[in-house]
């Protein structure tokens, strides 16, 4: 959805649309992480990710003087944000990742990637900037998958169960998706049957988004958001980016990868609270426990 991202273009929240047009409430939608070191490069690698491990094994970061100027292993939305604050000063489009001191080797996928736009890590410096990674929202569902709609079952990054509050930890995501899959399919297979006489709704598309909707998302809900551009979000052709919008607004405070430039403290009251969007009604906060 975002202008940048590590992931494919047919990523585009398909699966989000298709259960809110069927009455599901989606959660956490403002929720959105950012990758600080995706790749910046014209073609198709650019926003392939470079993983943190080559940050635990030596590689730094360095700014347009060649100095480093964050701590490099503190949490993505922090080092986000340092990238964020140097590419505004700079004006460049890219911080410099320095992996001289890494052993190439023990990261074959990304010297493959890096091989392939031209780029030798043993050797040069890799631009990279932040990208949308992974949204910690989705389908509000309980913990064994269960939507709000009988029969709609959500497991893995299109569902949210808080499991990973407001800024997920690096590998979670694949064993929540081992975990709420097995938990998921059980209930699917115990509970009673949906019921079959419930009215079709609307008919729901699914196509992507258009690019001034992911240029959109991407300067008024990216790392840092501000009231003035999300209502103009809110006028936006796509649904979803709409939702996003209400859900970044309806949260006044900042708060893991949700930063609100004119709230930027966390607010203590909404610990453990969670901004759910149904149909056309505003978003709402639950508290889960």
């Amino acid at each position: 959805l975002w202008e940048r991202s590590t992931n494919p273009r047919g990523a585009v929240g398909a699966g989000l649309l298709l259960a809110h047009g069927a009455g599901a409430e989606l959660a956490d939608l403002e929720f959105m992480q950012f990758h600080p070191t995706a790749l910046r490069h014209d073609g198709p690698r650019d926003g392939f990710l470079i993983t943190e491990a080559v940050r635990g094994e030596g590689a730094t970061l360095l700014d347009a003087d060649g100095q480093r100027f964050v701590d490099e292993l503190a949490p993505r939305d922090r080092v986000a944000l340092a990238i964020r604050a140097e590419l505004e000063r700079s004006g460049q489009a890219a911080v410099d990742l320095d992996m001289h001191r890494v052993e190439v080797a023990r990261f074959p996928n990304i010297a493959a990637a890096l091989e392939e736009v031209g780029i030798d890590p043993r050797r040069d410096l890799i631009p990279v900037a932040p990208a949308a990674h992974y949204t910690m929202g989705g389908v509000a569902t309980d913990l064994d998958g269960r939507s709000s709609v009988p029969g709609l079952y959500a497991v893995g990054e299109s569902a949210c169960t808080g499991l990973h509050g407001a800024n997920r930890l690096a590998s979670n995501s694949l064993a929540e998706c081992f975990v709420f899959g097995r938990r998921a399919g059980l209930a699917a297979v115990s509970d009673p049957e949906p019921p079959v006489d419930a009215a079709p709704g609307d008919v729901i598309y699914t196509t992507p988004p258009p690019d001034e909707t992911r240029a959109a998302l991407w300067r008024h809900a990216g790392l840092q958001r501000e009231p003035a551009g999300l209502r103009r979000l809110l006028d936006d052709p796509f649904p979803l980016a709409r939702l996003i919008a209400a859900s970044c607004l309806a949260r006044e405070e900042s708060r893991g990868a949700h930063q609100r430039t004119d709230h930027p403290d966390t607010d203590a009251s909404l610990d453990h609270m969670h901004t759910l969007v149904a149909g056309a009604a505003p978003p709402r906060f639950e508290q889960w426990n």
